[in-house]
């Protein structure tokens, strides 16, 4: 099986102490069946900059942080291509609310991946498997 986590997971495992069912989830899977999207490295990107105005210091702790992530995922960054505009646009023409999460289900998608993430209602009913590594055991929802 492999997995595209989403921004809260990537979050997750920026913090000086992951939450202990990620970490142990992650400890069971072999990185190279794990995947990130640029739609990912664009919203922490984005959260980073906004941190800045009000706090510097933490907005660089912050971007050391991300880029020793995407460093880390450097050859499983997926690049948005035509076949997800395409899904991506059709499950927005349904409902266009969490643009950025409907991108990360047409990612998964495409790619016959599984969505890791904590925010199981945004993915509901986008075709797509999910798995939520906060509960224990992690709990793998099939797509609808």
């Amino acid at each position: 099986m492999k997995y595209l986590l989403d921004t809260n997971v990537l979050k997750e495992l920026s913090r000086p102490t992951p939450h202990v069912n990620v970490e142990a989830w992650l400890s069971k899977v072999d990185d190279i069946d794990l995947a990130i999207s640029v739609i990912s490295v664009r919203e922490i990107s984005k959260g980073i900059e906004k941190k800045r105005a009000s706090d510097e210091g933490l907005a660089n702790r912050l971007a050391e942080s991300a880029k020793r992530i995407f460093s880390a995922y450097d050859d499983r960054i997926i690049a948005i291509d035509e076949s997800i505009a395409v899904v991506w646009g059709t499950h927005l023409g349904r409902s266009d609310k969490n643009v950025d999460d409907v991108g990360l289900a047409a990612t998964a998608k495409v790619h016959n991946l599984v969505v890791v993430t904590r925010n199981e209602k945004d993915f509901a009913g986008r075709e797509v498997t999910i798995l939520n590594p906060f509960k224990s055991p992690a709990k793998l929802i099939p797509s609808l």
